[in-house]
């Protein structure tokens, strides 16, 4: 009876296991985008416009589809005060599905390109196609979310943002005094196109598979 009784536990349990595991590694379908900029800022998914502001106060909150877990984010940063005149700052975060996961700036997996400005760049930088292999991948990384010199703005964000509170940090391409247009982009996923063996891993997928 022991015997019996085990060899069906074990059966039961592997049946449960198999059942699970499609749901551990499922590829994540929704996705939510917020951004702060100081001083404004442009958000494409997929190479379409899906926010844009010029309060770094009011940081904008997109939601998005993933394509069989893949989705660009590109977004474009101004900052107003030229130069060494003011301090240019980038917040972001991407939280996939409900469960969550979370990618804020300050992780790796960030690219970032300095430039001019978005009326006149015309490379299409923002498209899912645009090779971005030369630019920067790693940014200078300021204050964390609510610290900083931009910490007194972070009550005010806070009730935009809601739940879950910010973790990301404010992020430049370079020191944030100098350059005053930056563009950045982050893969989540890979492009369900391509060819298996060619498939790059992101820090996003390395995350969720070391879980």
């Amino acid at each position: 009876m022991n015997t019996q009784f085990t060899g069906r536990l074990t059966l039961a349990l592997l049946l449960i296991g198999m059942l699970l595991s499609p749901a551990a590694n499922a590829e994540p379908k929704n996705g939510v985008l917020r951004i702060s900029g100081d001083n404004s800022w442009v958000a494409f998914v997929n190479g379409e416009e899906v926010a844009a502001h010029n309060n770094w106060q009011q940081p904008t909150v997109s939601e998005f589809k993933l394509d069989k877990g893949f989705a660009l984010i590109a977004i474009y940063v101004h900052d107003a005060e030229p130069g060494a005149a003011g301090r240019g700052g980038f917040l972001a975060d991407i939280i996939l599905d409900d469960d969550p996961e979370y990618i804020g700036t300050g992780e790796e997996g960030w690219r970032c390109d300095t430039g001019k400005p978005i009326a006149d760049r015309k490379d299409g930088w923002e498209e899912v196609d645009f090779d971005d292999s030369k630019w920067e991948d790693e940014l200078e990384i300021y204050e964390q979310f609510g610290a900083g010199i931009w910490g007194f703005g972070a009550a005010q964000m806070r009730q935009i943002l809601k739940d879950p509170d910010c973790e990301a940090f404010w992020v430049w391409c370079g020191p944030n005094d100098a350059e005053d247009d930056i563009y950045f982009r982050y893969t989540v996923g890979t492009l369900p196109v391509e060819p298996q063996d060619k498939l790059a891993t992101t820090w996003a997928r390395i995350k969720r598979e070391a879980r």
